[in-house]
């Protein structure tokens, strides 16, 4: 069977910080990053040339700032990128920060460029998920219909605590929230407290490369197949190696496809 393979999660960077920026993720969660062919790990072109190796047909990249100065720069950045690049449908999330002022405004203009949603990322960005001072981006997010990835999960820090994602969705009813790494990356256990959450979905990625097939296959469907996405977290990992240990999931035909593809589209409302 042919599937729509759309990647949606991934990141970019501009050319010139590309290899940088991409080592520094690698260095803080202690993993190599692949060399590609062509241009540097983290560069769009790179990305495009593994998808189009692998077969995708779209792929959503974000980058999350780690200071309130860089957001307007990143969000530019991803604001420039094109909508389709090689055949390869290109979606963007934008992103924010708890120290940023006026941070509605700027997910007001990011929305009105075409952006999906902001990415956020608690333990790079050192807030905790709970805490007040990131209420106000959850507020400006919900108030405008717009999604919020965010990273979950880790074995040094506790911002991400699932357990804190609970607490704050408490406050925010109507905030849809995509949990990365299955609920929460080595934290899966916890994770799992979020299944029946009906504003919460999930994606696969840093979790296929770790958890056991029938670890993996559990914690789908004890959120509901229906709310997972296929994503590769690209460039830690190789967009084709990641694709190629997910067909070998013991999923049904239905599951893989809606994973795949179609439960990102119906997501965004395509």
């Amino acid at each position: 069977m042919k599937y729509n393979v759309i990647d949606s999660h991934a990141h970019v960077y501009p050319k010139k910080i590309a290899r940088r920026a991409s080592e520094n993720i690698g260095l803080f969660y202690g993993y190599p990053v692949p060399e590609v062919p062509v241009s540097e790990p983290g560069t769009l072109e790179a990305l495009i040339a593994e998808g189009k190796t692998a077969g995708t047909s779209a792929h959503c990249v974000s980058g999350a700032a780690t200071a309130a100065n860089q957001v307007v720069s990143i969000n530019d950045f991803l604001i420039s990128l094109p909508e389709e690049q090689d055949g390869i449908r290109l979606y963007k999330y934008g992103t924010a920060h708890h120290e940023l002022e006026n941070v509605g405004d700027e997910l007001e203009r990011i929305k009105k460029a075409g952006l999906l949603g902001i990415k956020l990322h608690a333990d790079c960005q050192r807030f905790n998920i709970d805490g007040r001072e990131a209420y106000p981006i959850y507020d400006a997010a919900e108030q405008l219909g717009i999604p919020v990835l965010m990273h979950l999960g880790d074995e040094t820090h506790d911002y991400s605590s699932p357990l804190k994602l609970v607490k704050m969705l408490r406050d925010f009813p109507k905030l849809r929230v995509v949990a990365a790494h299955l609920g929460g990356y080595r934290d899966w256990d916890n994770g799992r407290q979020l299944a029946g959450l009906e504003n919460v979905w999930f994606d696969t990625c840093s979790s296929q490369s770790i958890l056991t097939p029938e670890r993996a296959v559990a914690q789908i469907r004890h959120f509901g197949a229906e709310r997972c996405f296929f994503g590769t977290d690209y460039p830690i990992w190789n967009v084709g190696a990641e694709l190629e240990k997910f067909l070998s999931l013991p999923l049904t035909e239905t599951e893989r496809a809606g994973i795949l593809g179609g439960n990102f589209l119906a997501f965004i409302g395509l």
